[in-house]
């Protein structure tokens, strides 16, 4: 595994660079007391001021959420999760804005409400959420870490560094304690081992990164720094594992978010705590995760989605700027600063470096043209996307664009939906992909697959012989085939047979993919063959005679509703439209209205157009996959992407 070469930096070295940077490094988060005003002053920043007072105003009049026993039992006896978390998120919230407001404008009244805040956190049982304590565990709680926890210690420690002598010094003197009790003595100290360690995702990340920021910023013994160093620096190792060289995100752009957010966050404070001797934001690999976020956008601030992932995501300004910053190489989307209530979890490490490093220049300009035709193929994950531009008769122009996924079905957070494909035009994604469903217990329980945006039963995928795709390392899209080198065109096919192990009769299952995207007023147009081996040649009680028995199904997920005529479904949107051409002598359509509650709990209604086998059509005996007299159906599905208004290419 290629990893960061600064992992393997000698202990000495690491103490000589932190011992001799640490005061200058203090001092410099304690200027982030003027930078945060200054810039909170700025009319760029006016409607983020504005969240923040308004947030702060209710936190004088409302009472603190009340983290009662009835809450912190649901997850155990319901499976729920969503009444704890919100009123845990608000605590965090208020906490977050009158901090970042403190800062801005210290007055008496305001630091007086923000040391009750503090103080009131600091009484809180524990900094984990109830769903990630084990059963049996409460009495342990206090010290056990998830990743709100360490996201609380880097918090508090950076509030009461950055603050100084504004907070009242026995509320500085309680977080000290606090977050040794619960952090520094069990992770760093005892050496207690938390398993999140050594994941290859955004656990890691965040909870090694948080704990790591609050040790640089609060540990004074130099042996105890260093270890903790060392320790944080080793579970970087395991989340970049998670991460290939083409830098793709398996678990979509809010994850990367997350974890490369707070991998950089740590990186950067380390770079500053050691005079810029500890570098770990340099190198091929971190270039590639930095450029994650411009290879998958699509358009208009719609994202690939894959995962558990919203397609629409205002990412954090500050990460943005930062890495444009660091390689030269701008944002593909509209500055857009995000606001705090636009955080579901209130976090303040993105709140504040949106606040420390936001730069409107390194963002394309209000009505830039769409993107030029490109081509992305992550390898590694096995992701690729296409774009192109559309001129329409009226002379405006958007981006049309598709993707498609492969790789396995046990990646982090996975879903089941190898051959999965996304078509996008106009700023909206027309052919979709579900996105994440509501946490609770059972979205990370056995029988997950049930759940529509787990389970391939959601995504546009074939259901065979009435089986969806089976869950784990071995069902997994081998690529047989894959062109991606022209701008605006791609070409690439999958072996998928591995993932339908329960379909008895399937001898191989092929998904070919051809994308011509649009060149100026051109549709584009998407062909998608999917092939299907079976083992029996003959079924015995029909004469000898060869039949179509296997059972087939192809799915099309949209939030659209589709109009449907023989041989003909089109789904249109806002400015473009999607037609889909296929054989209605072979196939019978049919929609399907699927409705469930999406990640913030709020209605999802997807519509699910199923093609089923209606008769044989060609039966071929030969070809890729197939023995010597094996039966082998064939669907063969055609997409145009125009205009809406206009029927596209026939």
């Amino acid at each position: 595994m290629t990893v960061h070469p600064g992992f393997a930096w000698p202990t000495d070295q690491m103490k000589q660079a932190l011992r001799t940077a640490r005061p200058a490094a203090l001092k410099s988060v304690q200027s982030w007391r003027e930078r945060v005003a200054d810039t909170l002053h700025s009319a760029a920043f006016s409607d983020f001021r504005a969240d923040l007072l308004a947030y702060e105003q209710k936190a004088r009049e409302e009472a603190m959420p009340e983290l009662s026993f009835s809450l912190y039992r649901e997850f155990r006896d319901t499976g729920e999760r969503k009444a704890y978390e919100q009123a845990y998120f608000e605590r965090r919230g208020r906490v977050v804005a009158t901090g970042l407001l403190a800062a801005f404008s210290p007055e008496p009244e305001r630091l007086a409400l923000l040391e009750d805040l503090i103080w009131n956190v600091c009484q809180e049982l524990t900094w984990c959420l109830p769903a990630h304590i084990g059963a049996g565990e409460e009495a342990r709680s206090g010290i056990q870490i998830d990743l709100f926890a360490a996201e609380t210690a880097q918090m508090l420690a950076e509030m009461v560094v950055m603050l100084g002598d504004e907070l009242d010094e026995r509320v500085g003197r309680l977080v000290r304690g606090e977050i040794d009790r619960r952090i520094f003595a069990p992770l760093y100290r005892d050496n207690a081992p938390f398993g999140w360690e050594r994941a290859d995702h955004n656990w890691s990340a965040v909870c090694s990164g948080g704990c790591g920021i609050a040790a640089l910023l609060l540990v004074e013994d130099e042996e105890l720094l260093a270890a903790a160093v060392r320790r944080t620096l080793g579970s970087m190792v395991a989340f970049l594992s998670g991460y290939g060289m083409d830098g793709g995100c398996a678990e979509g752009i809010g994850y990367w978010v997350y974890g490369f957010g707070f991998y950089t966050y740590y990186a950067d404070m380390l770079h500053l705590f050691s005079g810029g001797e500890l570098d770990l934001l340099s190198g091929p690999k971190i270039e590639a995760i930095a450029a994650y976020p411009r290879h998958i956008h699509l358009s208009e601030g719609i994202f690939v989605n894959y995962s558990d992932s919203r397609e629409r995501e205002v990412l954090p300004s500050g990460l943005l700027s930062y890495w444009a910053s660091h390689t030269g190489k701008p944002a593909s989307l509209p500055f857009e600063l995000p606001l705090l209530t636009g955080d579901p979890c209130r976090r303040w490490a993105h709140a504040m470096r949106n606040v420390l490093w936001s730069d409107p220049v390194w963002f394309a300009a209000e009505g830039q043209p769409a993107n030029q035709a490109t081509t992305v193929h992550l390898e590694n994950l096995s992701w690729t996307i296409s774009r192109g531009t559309v001129q329409a008769e009226n002379g405006a122009s958007w981006t049309a664009a598709f993707s498609v996924k492969g790789g396995h079905n046990d990646e982090p957070h996975n879903h089941n939906d190898l051959g999965h494909f996304l078509l996008h035009a106009g700023g909206e994604t027309i052919l979709c992909d579900p996105g994440s469903g509501e946490y609770t217990k059972a979205y990370f329980s056995p029988g997950r697959e049930s759940i529509m945006q787990i389970g391939s039963q959601g995504h546009s995928v074939p259901v065979i012989e009435g089986t969806y795709q089976v869950s784990g390392r071995n069902a997994a899209a081998h690529t047989l085939a894959a062109d991606v080198t022209s701008p605006g065109r791609a070409e690439i096919a999958f072996d998928l047979t591995s993932a339908y192990g329960e379909a008895n009769n399937l001898a191989a299952c092929f998904r070919h993919l051809k994308w011509n995207g649009p060149r100026g007023s051109e549709d584009a147009e998407l062909v998608v063959e999917d092939r299907f081996v079976w083992k029996n040649a003959i079924d015995e009680n029909t004469g000898g005679k060869r039949q179509a028995l296997p059972f087939v199904v192809e799915h099309l997920i949209s939030r659209f509703e589709p109009v449907s005529e023989r041989g003909r479904i089109r789904w249109a949107g806002r400015r473009a439209a999607v037609t889909l051409h296929y054989d209605a002598a072979c196939w019978d359509a049919k929609v399907e209205v699927l409705d469930a509650v999406d990640h913030d709990h709020r209605p999802l209604r997807l519509y699910r157009t199923a093609l089923s086998l209606s008769r044989a059509g060609s039966m071929p005996e030969s070809g890729q996959g197939a023995g010597p007299g094996s039966p082998v159906t064939e669907c063969k599905m055609r997409f145009v992407v125009s205009p809406r208004g206009e029927g596209g290419k026939g």
